[in-house]
């Protein structure tokens, strides 16, 4: 029933916008503009990994248009790693994919709280709109009052983008970053973040390096996660071979972190104890960051750090770690990849044998190689 209500909510949706924006398109007669934009709105709603990636085109417009104000509108959540983006000027808290999930969708509040926010984005009067990804982005783009709105042509409701490109994500096409910075036709940067500074500084002592730092967690499917057995087979393998171990995480990975402390004197449990802030500045003092196609793996490209990614369902073209310091693994099954975009990766058989297979023998081999 929750889930029909949003269908059918967000095709009456769509339909009433697609009039709206046709209407005017034709009373206004928009026409590109003739100067560079002196102010950039940058929408990107979703989740953490979706966010750091959406920041290549904060990088790309930044190189295109040195002297634009660069805005990026986000969840306020994941606001800290908007604030660590150099190229970003300012951070809007903006979670506009909260009305079109339960029950935000029944939620008056919500909506309130999701046109506040729009009236005070159409009071600055952006030069330019990007919708990085998605319909709720590019309706709150189109809706920005922004001068020129740009988005991709099948990812919002017709009319929404007054250049609309053509394109659109699936498995064996561009990355998620170069699709982002394609938008404002600027080059890809892999390297968008910078850490913020310690309030106390703390230099690593010498006989802790090399560090590598271990995520295991992946939120948006069951079937994006290593087996623990494999997690505590290569903290083993490790231990002997580097200076520490570091696990992050949130608190459920609390019992993995105690089996892999057990298999690695050296490992130093982070899990559920780190703010966003404290994982940023753990992800950029590692030496090699081993994770699942998550969000802290995609950060820790993004803050210039060498990435081992473990992939299963998602295609490794489009969701993987990108950049030269990075090292994409996944077992090739006739299967996969089966990641569909619209849902969370679950495997439809019940069994994820393209992480399960992937052995920890081979992660170590992608480890070493990139260690200093």
């Amino acid at each position: 029933m929750k889930y029909r209500l949003r269908v059918w909510s967000g095709r009456v949706l769509a339909v009433g916008l697609t009039a709206v924006f046709a209407l005017r398109r034709l009373a206004q007669g928009r026409r590109a503009p003739r100067r560079p934009p002196r102010s950039v709105l940058i929408v990107r709603f979703d989740l953490m990994g979706d966010v750091v990636n959406a920041l290549s085109a904060a990088a790309a417009a930044r190189a295109r248009w040195p002297a634009a104000r660069i805005v990026v509108a986000a969840p306020p959540q994941w606001q800290p790693i908007v604030r660590s983006c150099p190229a970003v000027d300012e951070g809007i808290g903006f979670d506009g994919g909260r009305v079109t999930h339960w029950p935000g969708v029944v939620d008056p509040r919500a909506w309130r709280q999701a046109l506040r926010v729009l009236r005070k984005i159409r009071a600055r009067r952006f030069d330019l709109a990007v919708s990085v990804y998605g319909p709720i982005a590019g309706v709150a783009a189109a809706l920005s009052g922004a001068r020129w709105c740009v988005g991709y042509r099948a990812e919002a409701p017709r009319w929404s983008f007054d250049r609309a490109l053509p394109g659109r994500r699936r498995n064996g096409g561009p990355h998620e970053a170069e699709l982002a910075a394609r938008l404002v036709g600027g080059p890809v940067v892999w390297h968008t973040c910078a850490a913020p500074p310690p309030a106390r500084p703390r230099p690593a002592p010498a006989q802790s390096r090399p560090l590598v730092v271990l995520h295991p967690g992946a939120s948006h499917g069951s079937a994006k996660r290593w087996p623990d057995r494999h997690w505590a087979a290569l903290a083993a393998l490790l231990a002997p071979r580097v200076g520490a171990l570091g696990m992050v995480g949130l608190a459920d990975a609390r019992p993995l972190a105690r089996r892999v402390a057990a298999a690695a004197p050296n490992a130093a449990d982070h899990t559920g104890a780190t703010s966003l802030d404290d994982l940023i500045r753990l992800l950029a003092s590692a030496d090699v960051v081993v994770s699942t196609d998550s969000g802290p793996g995609h950060l820790a490209r993004a803050l210039g750090r060498s990435v081992v990614m473990l992939h299963g369902p998602t295609d490794v073209a489009v969701h993987g770690p990108g950049g030269p310091r990075a090292r994409a693994l996944r077992v090739d099954l006739p299967c996969g990849p089966c990641y569909a975009f619209d849902r969370p990766a679950e495997c439809i058989y019940g069994d994820a044998l393209c992480m399960r297979w992937l052995q920890p023998q081979v992660v170590l081999r992608a480890v070493l190689d990139l260690l200093p």
